[in-house]
């Protein structure tokens, strides 16, 4: 008799696959999870202009959401809603806001701590 898969409950869940780490430069990378706490200020590296040939850095800035769609899932979208559907919101270390569109997020990174005045 084969017990491939052991019964259940239905209200329990079965236990979650091990996630495997991805592979860099053919090695497998270590195999511990990281968040990103958006709680903490991150530089935002953007690719931006017409072809995507220029790189902004909005530096110290916070996550601190995103934007709706506009057309609010309706069946006929046009293409400028599908571009810019939704936007990243990052508010600047004066309070400031920006709207930047998700698509153009190249990576994030930690800043280099500031120096004590």
């Amino acid at each position: 008799m084969s017990t491939k898969h052991q019964w259940r409950w239905p209200w329990e869940k079965p236990k979650p696959e091990p996630v495997r780490p991805p592979k860099v430069g053919g090695t497998r990378a270590p195999d511990a999870i990281r968040a990103i706490d958006f709680t903490k200020p991150h530089n935002f590296h953007f690719r931006c202009g017409y072809n995507q040939e220029k790189t902004l850095i909005f530096e110290r800035c916070l996550l601190v959401g995103f934007t709706t769609p506009m057309s609010d899932g309706a069946a006929s979208e046009g293409y400028e809603e599908r571009i810019h559907n939704r936007w990243l919101v990052l508010q600047h270390p004066d309070g400031r806001l920006a709207y930047v569109p998700r698509d153009g997020l190249l990576y994030i990174e930690e800043p280099p701590a500031m120096e004590a005045t």
